[in-house]
């Protein structure tokens, strides 16, 4: 399975390309989540997330982050 650091790319899983691409955004959103701290993204958390979003394939980033940033806003962040 294709991963960084851990969190699954779902490159290698058999999935719509839709649901591939909101299950990156919600890894996304779960990264940005988990590394909160006082309402802002940790240094870590950062990284992680460009980390792992120059990991979606290049043709798929600008809808992967067009759902993180749908899933952000329905978790209530700015």
């Amino acid at each position: 399975m294709t991963q960084f650091k851990g969190f699954e790319l779902f490159d290698d899983i058999e999935l719509s390309h839709p649901l591939k691409q909101r299950n990156r955004a919600v890894v996304l959103s779960n990264i940005a989540e988990d590394n909160t701290k006082n309402k802002f993204i940790t240094p870590k958390g950062a990284s992680l997330i460009l980390g792992y979003f120059d990991a979606v394939p290049h043709e798929d980033r600008s809808q992967v982050n067009d759902l993180f940033m749908e899933i952000m806003k329905e978790r209530g962040y700015a």
